[in-house]
């Protein structure tokens, strides 16, 4: 962080006047519960009758300027569920006075976006809009900079909040050329947490007195009490996964990694919400009529095992599945070592715990020294990974890829550890990225590195920034191959045998996601299921394609995109066949040998259509017999839906 006599001549030198604690606020009296200091009496000039709230998450573009859109997507967004908690909340509160409000909530990464259309909807006499694009992180910057001037084109208030302005501006000793350009833009920018401040922000847009710049760094919340982060059917519908919901139990990490920019935004002192009040909403939320219900969650804490009432929670959880027949299942990250806690990984797994984030990043203890994490211990990963399985609880690693001594060789025998060694179940590999808000990033504009000027790069799946030791084609191919050669064919077949009935299938589902994204060149991080492409839906930089031009190539596009699709349910249907669990499979109530030599089989009807496609390949036609080739397919057919069939049930 910059010293606060030089946030202040900062703040000073683009017109604002901040108090003592940095929060920019409105005029007059009363504290609310976070201490802050809100107007009471809503005045409205209009005056208005009705006030809009469209909650925006946006998403990115790809390379080729077009907004990265999915049919469905993965998990629903954690930040438009906690913002629609605490818009709700105002809501039944009253501090809007007597103003009918009406909340909407998109999910740009599964759903159009147009200013325009929601322009003609809420554009009446009365009604005051205000655009909230929340949660946006570096590489969505670019697009929610196009939406806010679309937005603001359109008459409505635009709001920005995220990690990326949190983070830039608390890591710079003058506002980022991007956000000024945003301000400039008559924008309003929050940074840090908005529990306690959302009721005085919406009440400052009513009154048409919203500030420029709200900085809430420096007084991060108490979330004991906050309302906690509430499904919608809105936001639930464009996931894959049914009765999927998140909850961020906590916030802040204790540690220091030089990459990292969450601690420079939450903190690094670990505030916890009520054990028992996020119990009591998991039990609620299970209840649930229809789709609506939710019964796996994510708990997106960044470390979850450092959160002071992870105990308690995982008692209430344990609770709920064996006196009240609430069972839910969740994944949450935690650090490397989770495992050394007394009763941490036990209660994790009798809790409904299926699969552990754990933040590896390298496997040498050079690079891990020199990405700040002296924490991780490589000598110490097998075991850790070990007890995590012993306890049927889903390993998967993140590995970082452009840790200054990393080589191609060095990151590709890591990987081949990874795999054959220390036997994790997943690994989600990651390029070093400076971004803005982390040590790394300041230490290099301080030392005028060249970094890359598109924040749009900034996706952990592009060279932003010089590597000493790989140029940056190396560096990319050398990413590329580690995804290749981590999720081969044997090497999925290995990991689906080490499964037991709670595991197997939440794994072949992630290993469908991350083959698609493969096929898709993107990092699943950041992908869906099927893009989806709109054809006015581009960069600002880059011109507006003709009709006629953009359909040919997307009927190509669908066509690549749909064999892809074909080819990975192939290719996990003859897995299925290879690994699946058998009701009366004993061995599988926990982990086996995915080694053992009893388990392999050969499928001989995928044997059949490998030497008809090489025969094909070699125009030896001949050697096809037409009948066999019916009595295969039918076979073939046969065997992809009783798949597609036991998958979407989840059947054994």
């Amino acid at each position: 962080m910059w010293p606060a006599s030089e946030k202040k001549n900062l703040w000073h030198s683009i017109g604002f006047s901040p108090d003592e604690d940095r929060v920019v606020r409105p005029h007059v009296p009363p504290r609310d519960r976070q201490g802050c200091e809100w107007d009471t009496e809503v005045r409205m000039p209009g005056p208005y009758r009705r006030l809009v709230i469209v909650l925006v998450r946006p998403s990115k573009y790809d390379d080729e300027g077009y907004v990265v859109r999915h049919w469905r997507g993965t998990i629903p967004s954690n930040t438009l569920s906690c913002l629609t908690s605490l818009t709700e909340d105002v809501m039944a509160s009253g501090d809007l006075g007597g103003l009918e409000v009406r909340l909407e909530r998109i999910d740009e990464t599964v759903a159009h976006v147009d200013p325009r259309a929601l322009g003609r909807r809420y554009r009446r006499e009365g009604t005051k809009v205000v655009i909230g694009l929340v949660g946006v992180q570096t590489n969505q910057f670019p697009r929610a900079q196009d939406l806010a001037r679309q937005f603001k084109a359109e008459g409505f208030e635009v709001i920005i909040g995220g990690f990326h302005v949190s983070g830039a501006i608390a890591m710079s000793p003058s506002v980022p050329p991007e956000c000024q350009a945003m301000l400039d833009a008559g924008v309003t920018l929050v940074l840090g947490e908005v529990e306690g401040r959302w009721s005085g922000i919406l009440q400052d847009a009513v009154a048409d007195r919203l500030q420029p710049l709200y900085d809430f760094l420096g007084s991060p919340p108490d979330l004991t009490d906050m309302p906690l982060p509430r499904p919608s059917l809105s936001t639930m519908k464009g996931a894959v996964p049914a009765h999927v919901g998140s909850i961020d139990a906590g916030r802040g990490c204790p540690f220091a990694c030089s990459f990292c920019s969450i601690i420079n935004v939450q903190g690094r002192t670990v505030r916890a919400r009520s054990a028992a009040r996020i119990i009591g909403q998991v039990r609620e939320n299970y209840r649930l009529e229809g789709q609506h219900s939710v019964r796996h969650y994510f708990f997106t804490d960044d470390n979850f095992a450092r959160n002071p009432e992870w105990e308690a929670v995982f008692d209430g959880l344990i609770r709920l599945r064996e006196d009240e027949g609430v069972v839910v299942d969740f994944m949450m990250q935690v650090d490397t070592q989770a495992t050394r806690i007394a009763g941490f990984v036990d209660k994790a797994a009798r809790a409904g715990c299926v699969q552990v984030f754990v933040g590896m990043e390298s496997l040498r203890e050079d690079n891990l020294k020199a990405g700040g994490k002296p924490q991780n211990r490589a000598a110490d990963y097998r075991e850790m990974i070990a007890r995590w399985q012993e306890a049927g609880v889903v390993c998967h690693v993140g590995y970082i890829i452009g840790f200054p001594y990393d080589t191609r060789e060095r990151v590709m025998e890591d990987v081949h550890a990874l795999a054959e060694t220390l036997r994790v179940d997943q690994a989600s590999f990651f390029m070093l990225t400076p971004i803005p808000g982390s040590r790394d990033h300041q230490a290099a504009v301080q030392a005028g590195t060249v970094l890359d000027a598109d924040y749009n790069n900034y996706d952990s799946f592009h060279a932003t920034s010089p590597h000493p030791r790989m140029s940056r084609d190396e560096w990319t191919r050398t990413f590329h191959d580690a995804w290749t050669e981590f999720y081969s064919f044997e090497h999925m077949r290995r990991i689906l045998l080490a499964q037991n009935r709670e595991t197997y299938w939440s794994v072949v589902k992630n290993l469908i996601w991350y083959r698609a994204a493969m096929m898709e060149g993107a990092h699943p991080m950041l992908t869906g299921f099927f893009r989806l492409k709109d054809r006015t839906s581009r960069r600002s930089t880059f011109p507006i394609e003709r009709r006629w031009p953009f359909f040919r190539r997307r009927v190509r596009e669908v066509a690549r995109t749909v064999r892809g699709y074909l080819a990975i349910v192939v290719e996990m249907q003859e897995l299925w066949l290879l690994t699946r669990v058998r009701r009366d499979d004993s061995r599988r109530q926990t982990r086996p040998n995915p080694c053992s030599p009893d388990r392999v089989e050969h499928d001989p009807l995928t044997a059949y259509w490998r030497r008809t496609r090489r025969a094909v390949a070699r125009l030896e036609l001949w050697r096809l017999n037409p009948a066999a080739l019916a009595w295969n397919f039918i076979r073939g057919t046969r065997q992809v839906l009783a798949f597609l069939v036991a998958l979407h049930g989840e059947r054994y």
